[in-house]
């Protein structure tokens, strides 16, 4: 059985090899079984899988670049001191893995880049070397842009140093105690040694500022937070604080918060979609299903006036206390001030230095609020957002600006729920209300807003994507920060940077359906590569297959790979998940016709109808399979209803081109064939750049050799929706005709 995942692909070989065996067999099986001893010591270690020895070469796979790396680095060392003339190349990529063996491009430019390898050398692909650029401890030179064999596109390689071994002792069994690396300069260290009364003050001091910790935690790793548990018998507590302390935390560029939308994403693969309060057993339920080491369980409770702050960092596979944080407020007024203290006590105990969270982290009462009231509020907002019940989360931000009108994060959280979802120029108010007092928000809400406003209020891309990418430099593992740049790339129709981050997004969060629907869309609506649309919609389809969308999305790669049947089971399935999936619909109808199950497209068309009458779109195709039939007055009766909605359409977009060439399209079909061409052909009159919808026109008017003519301008203006093409029923007359076939080879 054949499975479709992203790897990391590592090939090893020893150099001169063959040449030894023919001189000094015996010399050449110990260099072989020395190697071998070296891999295996190493591939355990760093969780590597051996797919397969090829004589003294191996083909490894790896599901994290970083372990890649660190284990050839590794291997490459050992060796060196061996006198073992290794080389090793490594490629992320789509891989397919069937049985014990893994097939794909991705294997082949691993391979090539391990033959283009000097002795000694570790040579790593773009793909790896965005993965691993920011790891303190692998360092990397780029070589060149590189023109590999079978391979289209020119591959840029970097080569990996293998001076020193990586700090980390294993990826898979965190080091007992936090490694902290001495930040004494050499310049400090001398004058440290020309006095001892300095030397002394230099050590307080790194011992303020960078002190160690015990904690088993490194820089950027993740930690999972529940919610507060409120013992104290104000409700007041129940949400108020849970919002405000991942903020705080949220600000650290030195670790990473398990967002709430994750952890409720984790909640529908565990079945407990209806969990409102994340107790602490949950969180460690969630931790250790997302492969997260370290939690945080904070506790409120209360004797006498006074409220007691805990926080507990415990091991989440054994739920083992490592350490407890306990502060005191006198009153209600001064929770805010310790719930800030709170947080920032457990980034120290978590190896942060005292440094950074001084300059990182703004007060939490001004990048929230003082009133616990407007917090809870603004918390039940935030958790009602991301349930998507968009209405109840408009409620709860504007009854937070009732009782705080200052309260400047839940008019950027109001603004932006406008903006997407209810009422735009709203939507523009509150955001630029959010922009006057901007430095009120934390670094990365902050950024998140200011590239909205651009890119939404400002219609400036270009700003919106600066804005983003300072948000990744800052904050390497925001998933939603990689997302939105995929986003803002696609829209420029910059696919392949667009691709890159969506990847990089899901390598993060593997969860983020919307992102994994991006990727798919860009393959079949952009590029036209139909079989990386089916690996991934295969994989939206594991990762969550109640999702209508990963089945929709697989239906139509068959359709682009002419598979009508297996389309046909993904678009019923998609429709079983969701009947009122119009778009779903739309195509199980067409790949009925294409069929010739005119019957059956009709029912689908019809049950549309049912469910909404005002999908006039249904009315056409309805004609379309009628006239297929050969029952011509009933297609009549359909086209007339499109015709009349065509025509208010015109009337009511006339600087629109695209409704002069439906409603020629209509006439034409209605037998109007010269009135069609005439009020069809204003369309490209006034947009000469509509070359397909231009082609539909011609196809219906049986102008067959303009059709192609102008199908071609659209290849050569990078239309590859093919998809579209191979269900819209205008082209069908072009499909046998043989410079169609000619063109579908050339383009796709």
């Amino acid at each position: 059985m054949q499975r479709h995942r992203l790897a990391v692909i590592m090939f090893t070989d020893i150099a001169g090899y063959t040449a030894l065996m023919g001189s000094d067999e015996k010399r050449a099986l110990e260099v072989l079984n020395k190697n071998r001893k070296i891999h295996t010591r190493y591939l355990k270690k760093y969780d590597g899988t051996l797919i397969k020895e090829m004589g003294d070469g191996m083909l490894i796979c790896f599901d994290l670049a970083s372990d890649a790396v660190r284990c050839a680095i590794e291997i490459q060392i050992d060796c060196r001191e061996k006198n073992i003339p290794l080389t090793i190349g490594i490629h992320e990529a789509e891989v397919v893995f069937e049985g014990s063996d893994v097939f794909g491009d991705g294997v082949n430019i691993a391979s090539r880049l391990q033959t283009s390898t000097d002795k000694g050398c570790i040579t790593i692909s773009e793909s790896v070397y965005r993965d691993v650029r920011n790891k303190a401890d692998i360092k990397t030179q780029f070589i060149e842009e590189k023109k590999l064999k079978n391979v289209d596109q020119p591959v840029r390689t970097y080569n990996v140093s293998t001076e020193e071994r990586p700090y980390i002792d294993s990826p898979t069994e965190k080091p007992k105690q936090y490694r902290w690396k001495s930040r004494i300069t050499p310049k400090v260290r001398k004058i440290a040694i020309a006095s001892p009364i300095i030397a002394v003050l230099i050590a307080i001091t790194v011992f303020i500022i960078y002190g160690s910790s015990t904690i088993p935690f490194s820089e950027r790793d993740w930690i999972v937070i529940s919610d507060f548990e409120n013992l104290t018998e104000d409700t007041i507590f129940d949400h108020s604080l849970n919002t405000a302390f991942a903020l705080n935390l949220n600000q650290s560029r030195f670790l990473n918060v398990l967002s709430r939308q994750r952890m409720i994403e984790t909640f529908k693969r565990m079945k407990k979609e209806n969990i409102t309060n994340i107790d602490e057993q949950t969180a460690q339920e969630i931790a250790i299903r997302e492969g997260v080491d370290i939690m945080i369980a904070p506790t409120i409770s209360r004797v006498g006036t006074q409220y007691i702050l805990t926080a507990k960092t415990l091991e989440c596979n054994t739920g083992n206390i490592l350490k407890s944080e306990v502060l005191y407020a006198k009153s209600e007024d001064d929770i805010i001030d310790k719930l800030d203290l709170l947080s920032k006590r457990i980034r120290r105990g978590l190896g942060e230095s005292r440094y950074e969270i001084s300059t990182q982290s703004k007060p939490l009462k001004k990048v929230t609020t003082s009133s616990l009231q407007a917090l809870k509020e603004y918390s039940l907002g935030i958790e009602s957002h991301l349930r998507l019940n968009f209405e109840k989360a408009r409620i709860h931000y504007e009854n937070a600006l009732r009782i705080d009108s200052n309260f400047t994060a839940a008019k950027a959280s109001l603004g932006n729920l406008l903006f997407e979802k209810f009422d735009r120029d709203k939507g523009r108010k509150w955001l630029e209300a959010a922009i006057v007092s901007i430095d009120d928000l934390t670094e990365r809400e902050m950024l998140s807003i200011l590239a909205l406003y651009a890119v939404g209020v400002e219609n400036d891309l270009e700003k919106g994507i600066a804005y983003t990418q300072r948000r990744i430099e800052l904050y390497p593992d925001d998933p939603a920060a990689h997302n939105n740049l995929g986003w803002y790339f696609q829209q420029q129709g910059k696919y392949n940077l667009a691709l890159e981050e969506y990847k990089k997004t899901l390598q993060i969060n593997p969860n983020m359906m919307l992102t994994n629907g991006g990727i798919i869309w860009i393959y079949l609506e952009h590029l036209g590569q139909m079989d990386s649309a089916l690996v991934w919609s295969n994989r939206m389809i594991e990762y969550a297959p109640d999702n209508p969308w990963g089945h929709f999305y697989l239906g139509s790669s068959y359709v682009g790979l002419n598979d009508l049947e297996n389309a046909e089971a993904a678009y019923l399935k998609a429709g079983s998940l969701n009947p009122k999936f119009t778009m779903n619909q739309y195509r199980l109808a067409h790949n009925y016709r294409l069929q010739g199950m005119y019957d059956k497209a009709i029912e689908v068309l019809q049950s549309i109808l049912e469910i909404n009458s005002q999908e006039f779109s249904a009315h056409y195709d309805l004609g379309i399979n009628y006239n297929l039939m050969g029952k011509i007055l009933n297609a009549r009766n359909h086209f007339l209803k499109y015709r009349e909605v065509s025509e208010k359409w015109l009337e009511e977009n006339s600087n629109n081109p695209k409704p002069y060439i439906y409603n020629g399209i209509i006439r034409t079909r209605l037998g109007e064939k010269e009135a069609g061409w005439e009020i069809g052909k204003r369309g490209i009159e006034l947009d000469s750049s509509i070359h397909f919808e231009f082609t539909q026109l011609l196809a219906v008017q049986g102008r067959k050799r303009e059709a192609l003519d102008y199908l071609e301008k659209a290849f050569e203006n990078d239309f590859r929706d093919l998809v579209r093409l191979k269900l819209h029923p205008d082209l069908q007359p072009l499909f046998e005709e043989a410079r169609f076939n000619d063109m579908m080879n050339r383009y796709f």
